[in-house]
């Protein structure tokens, strides 16, 4: 995105030498902590979970009801301003195939990392493109190579981020951010200025099934028709346009 929109101010999140989901939870607030102003967060798959908790994190405490009416009060800033989701969701496993991944898989995916740790990160690679990525589109070995690039989580990281796919649902915590949110006729019911959350996903993402989104309003959501679980990667101009409309339209 750097190259695509040189006039925003980038930074890059690094999971390297975090060896716990609480370590990178941390690294991502101090980084929210060190701008002086309202950030903006677009994280993908397990970043976007991650960004989705940091924003949610400041209503935890917030009893719906409690809120002023936003003309007469000034609102408590909400350090992030806005968050892109992208092939995120509320719960990443679980039973219901039409929502989630399966548990087993995950579980496999972590015990085959001990022993086969390229060969398995080359298989779920390879699992993230819809099946019209795959089938006449040139692009696609290009594709895997980018996706096969080596990441910076750490053994262990790696292994923690995968038990928190395993054991984390954020629905509930979705389900009060949206109560504690409502507004009806200019009155925010609400304490502290809500960021603008944004689920970007591949139509027919096979990692985190459009399921997963179903209950998020259309408002909120963008949907790459026949991508899979990486849209910025085979779709990059759509995707790109698609950032650029939702951070000129939050303006």
């Amino acid at each position: 995105m750097e190259s695509r929109m040189p006039e925003e101010r980038h930074r890059m999140f690094s999971y390297a030498k975090c060896g716990s989901v609480d370590q990178m939870r941390e690294r991502l607030r101090l980084m929210i902590r060190e701008e002086t102003a309202p950030v903006r967060l677009i994280g993908w798959s397990l970043g976007g979970m991650l960004a989705l908790e940091a924003a949610l994190e400041p209503f935890e405490c917030v009893e719906p009801g409690n809120g002023r009416n936003e003309a007469d009060a000034e609102y408590t800033p909400h350090p992030i301003a806005q968050v892109l989701l992208i092939g995120a969701t509320l719960r990443f496993a679980g039973p219901d195939r039409t929502k989630s991944w399966p548990e087993r898989v995950v579980r496999r995916m972590r015990a085959q990392l001990g022993v086969q740790r390229e060969e398995t990160r080359h298989r779920f690679a390879e699992s993230m493109f819809s099946d019209e990525e795959r089938e006449g589109r040139p692009e696609y070995p290009q594709w895997i190579a980018r996706s096969r690039i080596p990441t910076d989580f750490s053994p262990e990281g790696l292994d923690a981020g995968l038990q928190y796919l395993l054991e984390t649902d954020l629905t509930e915590r979705w389900r009060h951010f949206a109560a504690v949110c409502l507004e009806d006729e200019g009155i925010s019911v609400r304490a502290v200025k809500r960021p603008d959350i944004v689920w970007m996903h591949g139509e027919n993402d096979p990692i985190c099934p459009t399921g997963a989104i179903a209950d998020i309003p259309d408002r909120g959501k963008i949907l790459f028709r026949g991508a899979g679980h990486a849209p910025f990667m085979t779709e990059p101009d759509r995707f790109a346009e698609a950032v650029r409309r939702i951070v000129h339209e939050y303006r």
